[in-house]
């Protein structure tokens, strides 16, 4: 199941130096959905970018790798099927209350927090390149960047970049999220010391899994280099789409 996914320190609430550990929340729905159930909800979303849409098969890899495609999934700091952290739940709801949405509606608001944000920088860069130094972009690894957040992806990058293709490790010089790796903006490791390709291949996997079955039903085909008819795959400009309340980031992580 999903691990810490960070942006900024007030994204983790536990303790930064453990694994934090999923668990089914008590008192909500505890439904769960296909990879292509969850494409679907996405497609279905109004608030949804094109990219997101492009890519809803991959998304919805990426929500088995995160929760099984649990709404009740949760760290205590990420929350639901597409493991939204606390610092993006909109104004004035609770975990409690998102947990408890129906999983299309989970989806949407998913969309609508983070999906202008997570689509731009270290995204883009990996949309726009067929390898970085070497090392194949993968929808996988498109995908983690996004559930990362612009910080860590973009320094993933970096450090590939400049060590011949390798992401960053615990043993290689890699930089775990912490407090102050998060605010100084040297974190390019999740909370369970996880890169942009180790989680990206997690994320593969059920993403190749799924292929079968995940058809996305856009004009432009939808779902990545994994869904029938193509859609958003590395080396393809994905523009920005901009109007969907994005949310706010500190300068230094933008």
């Amino acid at each position: 199941m999903r691990r810490t996914s960070v942006v900024t320190a007030a994204l983790l609430s536990a303790a930064f130096c453990a694994p934090v550990r999923a668990f089914l929340a008590g008192g909500c729905s505890n439904q769960s959905y296909s990879a292509s159930d969850i494409s679907d909800a996405l497609q279905g979303c109004a608030n949804a970018n094109s990219t997101l849409k492009n890519n809803s098969c991959n998304f919805g890899g990426a929500a088995m790798a995160e929760s099984g495609g649990n709404t009740c999934e949760s760290n205590g700091n990420n929350f639901g099927v597409l493991q939204l952290t606390r610092s993006n739940l909109p104004a004035g709801m609770s975990p409690t209350q998102y947990l408890n949405l129906p999983m299309q509606q989970q989806v949407c608001l998913w969309a609508q927090q983070v999906g202008n944000s997570n689509t731009l920088g270290g995204f883009q860069t990996l949309a726009n390149n067929r390898s970085i130094a070497g090392t194949a972009v993968t929808p996988g690894m498109m995908m983690a960047c996004f559930q990362f957040g612009p910080l860590i992806c973009k320094n993933d990058i970096t450090f590939m970049q400049s060590n011949g293709g390798a992401c960053p490790t615990a043993g290689n010089g890699g930089v775990g999220a912490t407090g102050a790796t998060l605010h100084n903006g040297t974190a390019n490791l999740d909370g369970n010391n996880q890169s942009i390709c180790s989680w990206g291949q997690s994320i593969q996997n059920k993403i190749n899994q799924a292929a079968t079955t995940c058809k996305a039903s856009t004009g432009s085909g939808g779902g990545g280099t994994n869904c029938p008819g193509g859609g958003s795959t590395p080396g393809g400009v994905i523009p920005p789409s901009p109007g969907n309340a994005p949310v706010s980031l500190p300068a230094n992580l933008a």
